[in-house]
């Protein structure tokens, strides 16, 4: 909620944020797309599409790990913000 009070003082993370954006996650998903894109349009699901390896069970559980971080989080803001008043 401060970013939303005061964005002047998250300057520095917005811009980080963008160039994470721009630097590792655009290319990466372009690269995948240009590889597999004609496959993609019949699997929802690029990590399929990959071959197995460690890199690739690696980057599976590293993005579980991101998605469970984050929806923790976003539920631990709804219920001090809702619940616990």
């Amino acid at each position: 909620m401060h970013a939303m009070w005061k964005p002047q003082k998250f300057k520095a993370i917005y811009l980080l944020a963008t160039l994470y954006v721009l630097t590792l996650t655009l290319p990466s998903a372009a690269a995948v797309y240009w590889a597999f894109g004609d496959m993609l349009l019949n699997h929802s699901n690029a990590f399929s599409l990959l071959p197995r390896s460690p890199s690739r069970d690696m980057a599976v559980i590293l993005m579980l790990i991101h998605q469970a971080c984050t929806y923790i989080l976003l539920i631990r803001i709804f219920i001090h913000t809702y619940i616990n008043k």
